[in-house]
């Protein structure tokens, strides 16, 4: 029974060393801003890569390369709306929100 715990249990650790690592990594802005991402984001958004617990919804990397910044900031300015349904929350972010958001969006880039 242990072993099998080790097994399963084991991915999943290391896993989670390699997240806090590239967190640690991460400017006080950026590291915020993922914060604030998975927070409120994670729920739909896978928040580095990966597959998303929302089918529809692209991971944050993946969205980060498929619209300019200005027009991400711009979304969020407005309450999110670049490419979402109406199922999608509105959130009002304070202008740190939407700073270290930016922040975090480019290291996603920065890493491909």
């Amino acid at each position: 029974m242990l072993k099998r715990l080790l097994i399963i249990a084991t991915p999943l650790l290391v896993v989670a060393c390699t997240t806090d690592r590239e967190a640690n990594n991460l400017s006080e802005s950026a590291a915020e801003g993922r914060a604030f991402a998975q927070a409120n984001c994670g729920s739909c958004h896978a928040v580095d890569d990966g597959v998303s617990p929302n089918p529809n919804a692209p991971s944050l990397r993946r969205a980060a390369h498929q619209l300019p910044d200005w027009m991400i900031a711009g979304s969020f300015e407005r309450g999110v709306q670049v490419g979402h349904t109406t199922k999608m929350p509105v959130f009002v972010f304070e202008d740190e929100d939407i700073a270290n958001l930016l922040a975090y969006l480019e290291t996603l880039k920065e890493k491909d």
